[in-house]
C-alpha cells in the first residue's frame, strides 16, 4: 500500500471582512508550483498582492473579484497567486507596482507581462481577456521580450563604492528641504504620508546643533499632523497617510510600523524642544499601541488594524457600542523589534519603567518564538509556527532593539544576543566582495525577480548604524567595518532615493560622529542605577553608547579594567579618545556629556 506523503499545511487567504465572493477563486500561494502550473497549462499567473488592512484591496475583492465575470476568466485563463505584503515583503518588493492592491500578470518564469493597481471591475474584464488574448496569440513575442529584459538586468552594471562623508548629510537635508510643503508641513503633495524617518533625521540634526530652518519644519509638520484627521484623537495612533494635502481626510489604516515610529518622533521632539503637547501625542500612541494592538497573553503586538470608514467616523463613546476593526494577530519581528526600540527609548527619555518592561515582553516572545541561531529570524508567527526566515527587514531591527535593551539596562544577555544576531547577518547576508547585505539569504521562491537578491538601503541602513553602536559596546571593529563597507555600497547611489535616503543619513552621520561612551557601573536591580542610565540618555547629543557592568557578576572584570565601584552607580565618560573624571550624581551627567562633546 503507498504512503501518501503528508503535505504541508497552507496558509489560510486574508480577504475583505465584508460580504465577498473572493475566495470562490482557487488561489495558489507563491512558489514553484504555481509557476509549474503556469508553464504546463500554457497560461499566464496573475499575481494579486493585497494587504490585511488595506481599503482599496477590501473594495476589490468586494468587487472585481467577486464578479462572476471576473471569478470565471480568472479560473479558466490564469494561475491565480495571491501573496498578502506583511507576510511576504520579498515578493511584495519586487512586484509592487506603486500601491495596494496590486494585480501583476507574469510569465511561468515570473517576469512580468502587465500590471495594474487598483481597477474597476469593468476595467478588469477587459484588462483579463487582452492579456490572455496576447499571451496565446503572442507567446513566441513574450518570450523574447522576456530574454531581453533578463539580459538588460545582467548587464546592469553595479553601483561605484564611494566612502561617505560630511556632504551626505547635507545632501539630504537639501533633499528634505526641497520636498517641504512650507503651508501645511510634511513633504510633498497629497497624498501626504508622515515620512516619519525624514523627521527622524531632521531630529539628530536638531540635537548636533540648533538650526532654525530644521526647527520649523519639525514643528510646522508634527503640529499640523497632530491637528489633522490623520490623528485619530478618540482611539488613539496615527493612520498611515491623509488623502488631502492639509492632513485631514485620513486613509483609515492603522499599522503597528507606523505608529512606533511617530510615537519615537514625537517623544524625541519633546526631549528636544521641550513642547509638552509631544510628549501628550507619544502618550497617546502608546495608549493605542498598548490597549489595541498588544495581546496580554504574549506580550506582542499585532502588525496592524483593519481600514473601516464607518467605525471611524464615529466620537468615542459610539464607537465602544461596535466592534472594532480586525487586527492582524501575527506577531511579525521587524516590528515587534522596532516598537520595542521606541518604547525603549521613550523609557529612556520619560522614565516610566512600563515601557521598558512591556518593549522587554515583546522582544522576549520574538526571542523565543522566531529567533533560530542557524536560520535568523523568522519573519512572523502565525498558526503556532514562524515563517520565512532570514529576511534583513527583520535582522535589522532586531539587532538595533536588543542593543537598546542592553543600553537602558535590561541585562547583558541583550548585549549577547545582539552579537548572536550580528554574526549570523555577517555570516549570511553580507556581500563581502562588495559590500552591503542583501535582502534574505537566498532566493525565497523560484522564477523572475525573486531569483536574484536584492539590497534595499532602508534596511542595510539600519543595519549598519545598529553594527556601528555595536563595535562601540564591544570593542569589537569587524562589527564597524562591515557597517561602513555597507554604507560606502550606497555612497554613489543614495541620492536617487529622494527623501527615502533619511535612514542612510542617520546612519552616516553615526559612522562619522565621534563615538560618545558612557560606562555606568552599578547593580541592574539598583533605582539609582536606572536613574543614571536615564541620565546617560537624557543628554543633547544626537548619539551615544552606553554601558551597564553589574560588579556582582563583574567584579575581577572591573579591577582589570580600571573601573571603580564604592557601593554606588558611577558613570565613566570617554568622548573619542578622551576620557574624563568618573560622574557620581545623575544630575550632573548630562551636562558632562554634552560639554565633553563640544569641547
Amino acid at each position: 500500500m503507498a504512503v501518501r506523503k503528508k503535505q504541508a499545511k497552507k496558509e489560510m487567504f486574508i480577504f475583505s471582512p465584508r460580504p465577498n465572493r473572493a475566495a470562490s477563486i482557487k488561489w495558489e500561494e507563491w512558489g514553484g508550483e504555481a509557476l509549474r502550473k503556469s508553464e504546463e497549462q500554457k497560461k499566464p499567473v496573475l499575481l494579486a498582492i493585497s494587504a490585511s488592512w488595506c481599503h482599496w484591496c477590501h473594495i476589490m475583492d468586494e468587487t472585481c473579484f467577486s464578479d462572476t465575470d471576473v471569478i470565471q476568466l480568472i479560473s479558466s485563463k490564469f494561475i491565480p497567486v495571491r501573496v498578502d505584503s506583511d507576510r511576504r515583503p520579498d515578493i511584495n518588493s519586487r512586484y509592487n507596482q506603486g500601491g495596494w492592491p496590486t494585480v501583476a500578470f507574469l510569465t511561468p518564469e515570473g517576469e512580468v507581462i502587465a500590471n495594474t493597481t487598483y481597477i474597476s471591475t469593468e476595467q478588469m474584464r477587459r484588462l483579463l481577456t487582452d492579456v490572455a488574448d496576447l499571451y496565446s496569440s503572442s507567446g513566441g513575442k513574450v518570450d523574447a521580450a522576456v530574454r531581453e529584459i533578463q539580459q538588460q538586468r545582467r548587464d546592469r552594471p553595479a553601483p561605484s563604492p564611494a566612502e561617505p562623508g560630511p556632504e551626505v548629510m547635507s545632501n539630504v537635508l537639501k533633499i528634505i528641504g526641497e520636498s517641504y510643503d512650507r503651508k501645511y508641513g510634511g513633504f510633498g503633495r497629497e497624498p501626504k504620508f508622515p515620512y516619519a524617518s525624514a523627521l527622524a533625521f531632521l531630529l539628530t540634526t536638531l540635537a548636533d546643533g540648533y538650526i532654525e530652518a530644521v526647527e520649523e519644519m519639525l514643528k510646522t509638520t508634527l503640529d499640523a499632523m497632530a491637528a489633522g484627521g490623520i490623528y485619530d484623537r478618540a482611539g488613539g495612533g496615527f493612520f498611515r497617510y491623509s488623502t488631502m494635502r492639509d492632513w485631514s481626510v485620513p486613509h483609515y489604516e492603522k499599522l503597528l510600523e507606523d505608529n512606533a515610529a511617530l510615537m519615537s518622533v514625537y517623544a524625541e521632539a519633546f526631549f528636544l524642544t521641550g513642547e509638552p503637547g509631544y510628549e501628550n501625542v507619544a502618550r497617546d500612541i502608546y495608549r493605542y499601541l498598548g490597549t489595541v494592538l498588544l495581546d496580554l497573553g504574549t506580550g506582542a503586538f499585532a502588525g496592524s488594524q483593519d481600514s473601516d470608514e464607518r467605525y471611524y467616523s464615529l466620537d468615542a463613546l459610539e464607537r465602544e457600542k461596535r466592534k472594532a476593526p480586525r487586527l492582524d494577530r501575527a506577531v511579525y519581528t521587524g516590528s515587534n523589534a522596532a516598537a520595542a526600540s521606541v518604547l525603549l527609548r521613550s523609557f529612556q527619555i520619560f522614565g516610566d519603567m512600563e515601557f521598558r518592561r512591556t518593549a522587554v515582553a515583546a522582544l522576549e516572545l520574538v526571542w523565543d518564538r522566531l529567533w533560530s541561531g542557524e536560520t535568523g529570524p523568522s519573519h512572523y508567527y502565525a498558526d503556532g509556527k514562524p515563517r520565512l526566515a532570514g529576511l534583513l527587514a527583520d535582522v535589522s531591527p532586531l539587532l538595533a532593539a536588543c542593543i537598546d535593551a542592553y543600553e537602558s539596562g535590561a541585562g547583558e544577555l541583550w548585549l549577547d544576543r545582539a552579537i548572536q544576531v550580528a554574526k549570523w547577518l555577517l555570516a549570511n547576508l553580507e556581500d563581502v566582495e562588495n559590500g552591503g547585505f542583501f535582502d534574505c539569504v537566498k532566493a525565497l521562491g523560484a522564477g523572475g525577480l525573486l531569483a536574484e537578491k536584492d539590497k534595499p538601503i532602508t534596511e542595510n541602513s539600519v543595519a549598519a548604524a545598529a553594527l556601528i553602536r555595536l563595535a562601540q559596546s564591544t570593542g569589537q571593529p569587524h562589527f564597524g567595518n562591515a557597517a561602513r563597507r555597507a554604507l560606502t555600497y550606497f555612497g554613489s547611489i543614495y541620492k536617487e532615493k529622494g527623501i527615502m535616503a533619511a535612514d542612510y543619513a542617520t546612519a552616516v552621520q553615526r559612522l562619522l560622529d565621534p563615538p560618545v561612551r558612557v560606562t555606568i557601573v552599578g547593580a541592574d536591580d539598583d533605582d539609582a542605577t536606572v536613574l543614571m542610565i536615564g541620565a546617560a540618555h537624557r543628554a543633547r547629543l544626537p548619539f551615544r553608547s552606553v554601558e551597564v557592568i553589574d560588579p556582582e557578576t563583574h567584579g575581577e572584570d572591573l579591577e582589570a579594567s580600571g573601573f571603580g565601584y564604592a557601593g554606588r552607580p558611577v558613570a565613566y565618560i570617554c568622548i573619542g579618545a578622551s576620557c574624563q573624571a568618573p560622574v557620581t550624581d545623575p544630575s550632573v551627567l548630562p551636562e558632562r556629556l554634552e560639554q565633553g562633546r563640544r569641547q
